[in-house]
Formats: C-alpha cells, sequence, structure tokens
C-alpha cells in the first residue's frame, strides 16, 4: 500500500467527514448515519474502505482511528490550515519557522490575514497597549511611538517584556541615546527593565513578531524584506502559544546586548 492509495480515501468528501468525526471521540455505526446523514448502506461502504486501509478499527460495536489515522488526521489539519492561508504562504518565506512549529500549525485553525498596514500597525500597537501580563517582540526596527506606551506600562504593572533586534539596526542607531529622548526617566527605564538580561540581538532578522497575553501577529519576509502590508493575526490561546514557542526558539540564539552600550551607561546600569 503506498502513499497514494492512503491520500486516495480522503478524496471522498462524505469519508473525510466520517474519519474527522471519529478523530473527535469513537462513535457507533448509527450514530454516523445520524452525523453524515447519509443511509447506512453508505456509512458502511465508508467504513469499510477506511477498515482496509487500517485508518480506523472496531472496538466493540465502536469504531474509532488507529494509530495511523491519528498521524494521518493531524497532517491534514496542516493540509487545511496552509489551504486557508495558502495566498500568503506561497508569497512568504516560511523558512523561518522551525520544523517542528511547522507541524504544529494544524492547530491554528482561527489564524487570519490582514493585508492593510495603516491597520497592521495599529494592530500591533494595541496588542502592547492592551497587554496585561507580558510582551515579547522580535523586530528589525523600533516602533518609537510605542516605547513611551511601554514605559509607562513597566512603570505602572508587572510586566514581563522580553525583545530580540536586529543587530545592523543598532549600528545604525544610536543606542541608548535615540532611545532616551523617548523616555521621561530612560536610566530608571533601562533600569526597571533590566535591558541585559530582557533585550537581546540577532546577527539578522527576516521577521516580525509581537507575542502577549491578549494574542499575537507576525510579520514574514516577501522578497527578501519583511512585508508590513500583510501579517498573520489571531488571540486564540493556540496561536499565543505558538508565537510564544517562535520567540523562544530565536532567543536562544540570541547574544547579549552590552557590547552596543555606551560605557558611561553602563555604569550607571
Amino acid at each position: 500500500m503506498n502513499l497514494s492509495e492512503i491520500f486516495l480515501e480522503f478524496s471522498n468528501q462524505k469519508r473525510l467527514d466520517i474519519f474527522k468525526s471519529l478523530n473527535i471521540k469513537p462513535k457507533r455505526h448509527n450514530e454516523l448515519e445520524k452525523e453524515i446523514n447519509l443511509p447506512g448502506s453508505e456509512i458502511s461502504r465508508h467504513l469499510k474502505r477506511l477498515l482496509k486501509k487500517k485508518l480506523i478499527y472496531k472496538r466493540n460495536i465502536n469504531y474509532e482511528l488507529t494509530n495511523m489515522g491519528k498521524i494521518f488526521i493531524q497532517i491534514m489539519d496542516i493540509f487545511e490550515v496552509s489551504t486557508k492561508q495558502r495566498e500568503y504562504i506561497n508569497s512568504h518565506d516560511i523558512s523561518i519557522i522551525p520544523i517542528h512549529l511547522i507541524l504544529q500549525m494544524g492547530n491554528l485553525k482561527s489564524i487570519e490575514t490582514s493585508n492593510k498596514t495603516i491597520h497592521n500597525i495599529e494592530l500591533w500597537s494595541n496588542l502592547v497597549k492592551n497587554s496585561e501580563q507580558f510582551i515579547y517582540a522580535i523586530s528589525d526596527q523600533f516602533q518609537n511611538s510605542l516605547l513611551p506606551i511601554v514605559e509607562k506600562k513597566i512603570n505602572d504593572q508587572s510586566l514581563d517584556i522580553r525583545a530580540l533586534v536586529d543587530k545592523n539596526l543598532l549600528k545604525s542607531y544610536n543606542i541608548p541615546d535615540e532611545w532616551s529622548k523617548q523616555f521621561q526617566d530612560p536610566i530608571a527605564f533601562y533600569k526597571k527593565l533590566n535591558i541585559y538580561e530582557n533585550v537581546r540581538i540577532l546577527k539578522s532578522i527576516n521577521f516580525s513578531l509581537v507575542v502577549c497575553d491578549k494574542g499575537s501577529i507576525i510579520f514574514l519576509s516577501s522578497n527578501g524584506e519583511i512585508d508590513y502590508n500583510q501579517c498573520l493575526i489571531d488571540n486564540n490561546e493556540s496561536f499565543i502559544q505558538w508565537a510564544i514557542d517562535l520567540f523562544e526558539w530565536y532567543w536562544k540564539m540570541g547574544k547579549s546586548l552590552k557590547p552596543f552600550i555606551k560605557k558611561e551607561i553602563q555604569t550607571k546600569l
């Protein structure tokens, strides 16, 4: 039995519906008749095919997915999410996503795309403004308009903030002098943020991510540059955790910010 024979079983929508139904919980023949709205003979025909390919098995009076069936249902979830977002995925670089997270994309059924730049930046800002527990960010640019908001939030509440920034950006951006212009008390902010522990640099960044307890937004690259015209966004818990895992993957690769901070500033921190 080859792979094409397995996928052939999923070419029939009703048979696929039965297969998906059994993933929710084991069911009897008559339960499937009512749920799928097919005559008993048709249900039997579809079950026979799935049984033959060992995608399901029968335990007493219930039909259940086999272990192989459970693997295929996860693969199909990935296909469904990918198909829903195929225009975005085909036009953007997904190589930045580690394979173990690509294999989890089947859980991201509620993600949406947004393709209006100003609206996307507003969504980004709102995530920062509305966060209550944590903000994790990866970016190739500084959103100066958000820095005073971050300063106020970190002063007013206990907020876990971590950021990964592009090394090349730091070379062209006078840190921390340029940042200082955005804050009422920059030294106090750096200390409260614990900048050496909570800000790291990457050699290069080709995607942008913000994730907080209220949701997440990600901008991938298109034609070699981060595309801020389009993004993936969702406030579902599964996407938030997925985005956290993506952030943590890159966080481990981050290097200390200290070499980029002037000596006179370092002595104050």
